[in-house]
């Protein structure tokens, strides 16, 4: 006992030196974020903050803190919440305010006093009926006492705690008004801050990283380069520093000893090697939300794929895949309407979405020739598995990030989806790494060396097509032979002129108003096939 009780103490006052510290200079002082965040409180009183492990949840707890503090408010931080030995929530937070000096502490002030309580790890305290029925859900709307900021890897949008507590003891309801989610949520009243960086703080993060002092060489980005690595982690704090990490590990030497700025065909060429990306990235924080193989079971290996191929996997906790991948923050939940009546389950970025493809969709199997002996049969196959509800412009569609598909991207999306539906997920489909990135083909057969673009009504169709060109953006992968056959698609729903230039490698894949079948034509408007009629799913 005289052991525990030494390490609670140290874990204590390990967590107050934490807390006390003035924010590290090379984080962003999110001061916008921040400062919403307090507005929220005020106004609420409670606010639930959810992200996936490594999103930068510590850091903002800890700059939330920094904030009130200053503001001569007393603040009581937990970073994890023990349920042993048992202990009355208001002991508990009595407990640490007198170890943190704040004398006022009773039980009274712990239910109505003006302070403020951070849970960081706020999942550990699920368990704790008392603390969500009693102190939480009367504060939840109140207009005085303490305000409760909490933090968790998931939980209910609107209640925090999945499971029921003792009956007729309902939590509270917290409204959009007090739910943060990674990204901004499209859902009325929400908050316009989030867990993840905005772009001004990505841009204040990565001029820090750059040009931090003693760091020899200093890495330079340009626009563009800049612009991708957003794209690609959404902002995910973690994601982003790991990415910086490893372009500064990949181009070291010249960086030492040249004067270069990376754009982003230097960013894209670091991750073409995708193995050897993941193994920079596995040594960075970021790793800790990545779905590790000792520790993944064969069902929640199938949701990852499932979640890969359709965007999102609905949250069914029933499933055990899906409650594993959910308590373990492989996968992020978002309501998909203010009640929360439907959760949705997806990827925290597009990074987390390439590492289940890397490891996740690959084996040891032949490609299928016998089926497929050539590009223009799997194209064929493929595009007669388009759904035309998944095309239609009705649908909102969760992607990466917890943000809705624009439109534009519906048929890549559905490419890539009906190319497992007909393969399976063990030819390892490759997409590109950046949803707004330029630099790679959309989707490679990394067996059988064949790549597919898509494009939607003609848009930039000479642009898509040069690519391939000796001198396009492709060339490389067409000389070392990652590409040796290719075919662009021109997805629409209007008839098109025939392409100026004659070339066997542009199809123009004509769907019906209904999106009941598509038409296959060639360059020059000649049929391909029959009409394919599409099926309902």
């Amino acid at each position: 006992m005289e052991f525990l009780s030494r390490a609670l103490r140290w874990v204590t006052s390990r967590d107050l030196a934490l807390d006390m510290m003035e924010p590290d200079p090379l984080h962003s002082p999110r001061e916008r974020t921040v400062k919403e965040l307090a507005r929220m409180l005020d106004e609420n009183r409670v606010i639930h903050v959810r992200g996936t492990p490594a999103s930068g949840k510590t850091i903002l707890a800890r700059l939330l803190s920094h904030h009130y503090r200053q503001q001569k408010i007393a603040v009581i931080a937990f970073h994890s919440w023990r349920t042993t030995p048992p202990q009355y929530y208001q002991d508990k937070i009595i407990d640490e305010a007198r170890r943190r000096g704040y004398r006022q502490f009773d039980a009274q002030f712990v239910e109505d006093g003006n302070y403020v309580l951070i849970l960081d790890e706020g999942q550990m305290t699920y368990r704790d009926e008392a603390l969500w029925i009693e102190l939480i859900k009367n504060q939840s709307g109140s207009h005085f006492g303490p305000r409760i900021c909490i933090f968790t890897c998931y939980g209910s949008p609107t209640e925090g705690p999945d499971s029921e507590y003792s009956a007729g003891s309902l939590l509270a309801y917290l409204g959009p008004q007090q739910r943060v989610s990674i990204t901004p949520s499209s859902i009325q009243f929400s908050p316009w801050d989030a867990l993840f960086y905005n772009l001004e703080e990505f841009e204040d993060v990565v001029e820090r990283f750059c040009h931090r002092e003693n760091q020899n060489p200093q890495l330079k980005l340009d626009e563009t380069a800049r612009e991708y690595i957003f794209n690609l982690t959404h902002g995910h704090p973690g994601a982003v520093d790991g990415i910086l990490h490893m372009l500064l590990q990949v181009y070291h030497s010249e960086l030492k000893h040249e004067e270069i700025t990376l754009n982003d065909s230097h960013v894209i060429s670091s991750l073409d090697n995708e193995a050897q990306a993941f193994a920079y990235l596995l040594s960075a924080p970021v790793c800790r939300s990545f779905p590790r193989p000792k520790r993944i079971s064969p069902e929640a290996a199938e949701i990852l794929r499932k979640a890969l191929s359709e965007g999102n996997v609905d949250r069914d906790l029933n499933n055990e895949g899906i409650k594993q991948c959910y308590e373990n923050g492989w996968l992020h939940s978002e309501p998909a309407d203010a009640y929360a009546e439907r959760i949705v389950c997806v990827f925290p970025t597009r990074l987390h979405a390439k590492f289940v493809e890397h490891y996740w969709t690959s084996s040891t199997m032949d490609f299928p020739l016998e089926r497929y002996p050539n590009i223009t049969a799997l194209a064929q196959a493929v595009l007669a598995r388009f759904s035309p509800r998944n095309i239609s412009s009705g649908i909102r569609r969760f992607g990466d990030a917890a943000t809705i598909r624009p439109w534009e991207v519906a048929y890549q999306d559905e490419f890539y989806r009906a190319a497992h539906e007909v393969l399976g997920y063990a030819m390892n489909v490759t997409s590109e790494w950046s949803s707004g990135g330029q630099g790679c083909i959309d989707f490679r057969f990394a067996q059988v060396g064949w790549g597919i673009e898509l494009l939607r009504e003609g848009d930039r169709l000479k642009e898509h097509c040069e690519r391939f060109a000796s001198t396009g953006t492709y060339a490389r992968w067409i000389a070392d032979g990652s590409i040796k056959d290719w075919l662009i698609i021109d997805c629409r729903t209007t008839r098109p002129e025939p392409y100026g230039i004659p070339d066997p490698k542009v199809w123009r894949a004509v769907f019906a108003a209904d999106f009941s079948s598509v038409e296959i034509l060639d360059w020059s408007n000649k049929a391909l096939s029959p009409q394919i009629p599409l099926m309902s799913s």
